[in-house]
This record gives C-alpha cells, structure tokens and sequence, in this order.
C-alpha cells in the first residue's frame, strides 16, 4: 500500500541509488587494495628471485622454473617458513606493508560505509521534516478555515498524497467560502425582507388598531360603523396580498420555484393575467385594446408571465382615470416576442421612474401602492432570459415594453 505513495517510492528509489553508488564506491577500493597486493607479492617474489639469481647465477632457469611451477607441496612450504621463523607475518618486515594494506582495506570500508548510512539517514531525516512540515501547513490551514478565513493558498504541484490531499482541500475550501458568501447574503437578503414585512405590515396593522379603538365607542351611528368595518376589510385585503406577493417573491429569489417553459400562446397569457382585473376596469369604465397577432407562440412559463402582466396592467389601471384607455400590443420577429402595455394615466415622474423596479419603493404620485408588484414583474421576465423597460411622460401616460429574447443574449 506505500509504494503507491510516490514520494514513497522517490524516497525508496534515492535510497537504493545512494547505496547502489555506496557499494559500486567499495568495490572499487577493494579492486584497488588487491592490485596494491599483487603489486607487493609481485616485488617480493622480484627480490627473492634476484636474490638467489645473484647467489646462484648458473640456476636462473632452476629458479625461475621453481617460482613459476610450485612443485613444493604448501605444507613442505609451510615446514621451511616454520624452521626459520618466517611463518608469523607479524614477525617478519618485508611483509609488513601488507598489513597496512589490510588495515587500510577495513578502515576505508568502515569510512565508506558510514558515508553511505549518514548519507541515507540525512535524506530520510529531510523526508520526514518535509512530510511533518505539509503536515503541520494542513494544521494551520484548517485552523484558518474553522475561524472563517479563506485567504491562504496551499495547492502545490508535486506528486503525492500530503500534495494530493492539500489540494484537495484548497478545492474544499473554494466551495465552503463560496457556500459561506451565499448564506451571509441569505442571511442578510432574511434580515431585509424581516424588517420589509415588519415595516410594510406596521402601517395597514396602526390603522386597524385605531378602527377597533373607534368600534368599542357605543356612540357611533351604524351607517359610520359599516364605514370602519369597510376599511378594516380593506387593510385584512391588503395584508393578505402582501404576504402572498412577499411568498411569491421569496420562492422566486431562494430558486425554489422552477419555471415550467413551454411553447404558449401570448394571448391566453394575457387572457390568464386580465381576468382578475376585470372588474376593477370596469368600475372605472377603462377602455382596454388588444392589437397584434394573436397566434403568436412563446417559449414561457405560462402561470408566471402572467402574474407578471397582471402587476404591470394593475399598476395601470390604479394610475389610468376613469375612462381612460389601456393598450395592449403583441409582436414577434427573429430576435424577441414583445409585449408594450400602455396607459393614459398620470405617468411617472423622472426622479421616481429609475427606481420603480426596486422593492417597496413608492413614487411620490403613489397612493396605497406597497411597491413590491413591478419588482415581482421584473425578477419574473428576467428568469425568463426577457427584460422590461419604462417610458413615462407625467400627466399624459406610461408605457412598459417587455422583450422575451428567442436566444439567450
């Protein structure tokens, strides 16, 4: 299972080069030893020959010839040495180079040998400070990460596991920092919209309290009472719509609602969006127009497009005046199937008609509007690759041209 570590088998590799050169080195000194030594009987054997050549020059052949065929048995040979006391290397002179050569031999063995271990512990010794080392990086890295700090870099580019495993981590630590960014701006988006709703619900909530407060008093005329009950209704209405819209927009921003895009027809959406504000254009006698072709198909989510018209047209109807005039004109061509929705209504001042699309922002024309109704609009067309503009000129009209792109741009 190691040597599937590759600085394992780095470290191995380095090790058996080391000692592979180590016992090439000794191998080599003892090549060198014994030639010194052959060198030494060599010399020895020249000056005995010399010797008795010049004591017994007429038996040079003889003695040449004795040298060379050993036709004395080693323990004949032994027996003479012994006679003259020459069988004790200790105790005779010429032979004491050889047991220099010998101690040589060992010595330099032992120095080779200790070279070879030192060398190979040393790196071993490097190797283990280095995995300690990566070790205590990773300690310190995830020290960092547990108190939120997502700054140091560890990834690195060797081989191995400890390598591996930091990089690993680096990756981990990209996702918990990005995960960590999206639950501060959750975190922060549920403070806002806590403190929206308690904001928003604060007004309709101080006008029903005074109303209760007013109904308690005995003295008050039926006709007065009814009037108050209107009213109290008309704040229950209003609380209702708001905390549906809000649930609405919150399912939209957390992603929980999937849009279901099919192939629609944009007159049954505006059909779809039309029909709970039937009424109210009636009451107000509002002359609503629908122009274009009316067989245009879209690829859209057929339930949200339409509460996004709904919105934009409900703004209309409640800025448009009595007897006033709402147009709806369709449109298709190669780039985006276009919706305009026109009012005859009071318009929209310039320094209001930047911010309309932002949430709870109220124009300064507006009257019981909560300002959550064109945002929802927008969010809605923008998950649908769309996009919205507004025109606006005050005291004559307002005009929203919503674009629905055939290719993401």
């Amino acid at each position: 299972m190691m040597l599937k570590n590759k600085e394992i088998r780095k470290l191995i590799c380095l090790e058996l080069i080391i000692l592979f050169i180590g016992i090439l080195l000794v191998s080599i000194n003892n090549r060198r030893l014994i030639k010194s030594y052959k060198e030494e009987i060599i010399d020895n054997n020249a000056y005995i020959m010399n010797t008795l050549i010049e004591k017994y020059p007429e038996d040079e052949d003889l003695i040449v010839d004795a040298l060379i065929n050993h036709d004395i048995g080693i323990e004949q040979s032994r027996e003479i040495l012994e006679k003259y006391g020459l069988d004790d290397i200790d105790s005779v002179d010429y032979l004491s180079h050889n047991i220099e050569i010998k101690n040589n031999y060992i010595k330099q063995s032992i120095i080779n040998m200790s070279v070879i271990i030192v060398i190979m512990f040393t790196i071993f010794i490097i190797f283990i400070r280095k995995i300690y080392k990566k070790i205590g990086d990773l300690s310190k890295y995830t020290n960092e990460i547990l108190n939120n700090r997502y700054n140091m870099d560890i990834r690195e580019y060797e081989e191995g596991d400890i390598s591996n495993l930091k990089n690993d981590l680096y990756k981990m630590t990209i996702k918990l920092k990005e995960q960590n960014e999206i639950s501060k701006k959750d975190k922060q988006y549920l403070e806002d919209t806590l403190s929206d709703i308690s904001h928003q619900l604060k007004t309709p909530l101080t006008s029903m309290y005074i109303i209760n407060e007013v109904l308690y008093d005995s003295e008050i005329n039926d006709d007065k009472r009814k009037e108050l009950l209107i009213k109290n209704k008309s704040q229950l209405e209003r609380i209702e719509w708001l905390i549906t819209s809000l649930l609405k927009m919150s399912r939209i921003d957390s992603g929980m609602e999937t849009l279901k895009i099919e192939d629609v027809k944009v007159i049954d959406i505006i059909d779809k969006a039309l029909e709970p504000i039937k009424i109210p254009l009636e009451l107000k006698e509002i002359n609503l127009v629908i122009e274009g072709n009316k067989e245009i198909l879209a690829k859209l989510d057929a339930n949200w497009t339409a509460e996004a018209i709904l919105n934009i047209v409900k703004n209309a109807c409640e800025h448009t005046p009595k007897k006033g005039m709402i147009k709806i004109t369709l449109e298709d061509n190669p780039i985006y199937t276009g919706i305009t929705i026109t009012d005859t209504g009071s318009g929209i001042k310039e320094e209001d008609i930047n911010h309309i699309f932002e949430r709870f922002y109220k124009g300064s024309n507006s009257k019981d509007s909560i300002g959550i109704g064109l945002n929802m609009s927008k969010k809605i067309i923008n998950l649908e690759h769309g996009d919205i503009v507004v025109e606006s000129v005050l005291n004559k009209g307002t005009t929203f041209r919503i674009k629905f792109y055939k290719k993401v741009i």
